[in-house]
């Protein structure tokens, strides 16, 4: 290969590798920018995991007490009972005491009964509470979220190669090819 060709060829060759090489750069630059809102999403994963991770405990203790609305039932309910007069013989005494005995289970009874009735719906209430409250905490972490991966995807797309390489290079392989030229016109 003669000198002239050589030297163009050499010069193309130089051209191509600022080319590539501000490519290169651009893109370790882009790496960069998407490795840092890979980091930023991570943290947000593990910010919305630990906010999670308390709602669940809440959710497992949303068990009514199954004591405090027998309770609050029986005081609804009141104490029955059978007053006796103080005229009445001992064994009118004793049948009144034995009804207010009787009434007395019974509202006990009716009392348990609506406890369990009712503690399915308090605790379905109590469970769709929390969860509302989980889905408000979690909602400005998703939209933090999304706002940082909009810009890193921006950020990302906006990093070019160096313009001035890029026209280095292309200037190089245009005069390689200048000289390519002139040396088959000889």
């Amino acid at each position: 290969m003669p000198l002239p060709t050589a030297a163009s060829a050499g010069l193309m060759g130089a051209g191509t590798i600022l080319g590539v090489a501000g490519d290169i750069a651009a893109a370790r630059r882009r790496n960069r920018i998407l490795s840092e809102g890979q980091r930023t999403q991570s943290r947000a994963g593990m910010e919305t995991s630990g906010t999670m991770g308390d709602f669940l405990t809440q959710l497992r203790g949303s068990m009514p007490n199954p004591a405090a609305e027998r309770g609050a039932f029986s005081s609804a309910l009141g104490h029955p009972g059978i007053s006796a007069p103080i005229t009445g013989s001992a064994r009118f005494r004793g049948d009144a005491a034995g009804a207010t005995t009787g009434a007395q289970g019974y509202g006990g009874d009716m009392a348990d009964l609506l406890a369990r009735i009712r503690a399915p719906g308090l605790q379905r209430q109590g469970e769709s509470q929390t969860l509302i409250r989980m889905g408000d905490a979690l909602r400005p972490i998703q939209a933090r979220a999304q706002d940082e991966d909009f810009l890193t995807q921006l950020r990302a797309g906006s990093v070019q190669s160096d313009p001035w390489l890029q026209l280095a290079g292309q200037g190089l392989s245009n005069v390689g090819s200048y000289y390519l030229g002139q040396g088959k016109k000889r």
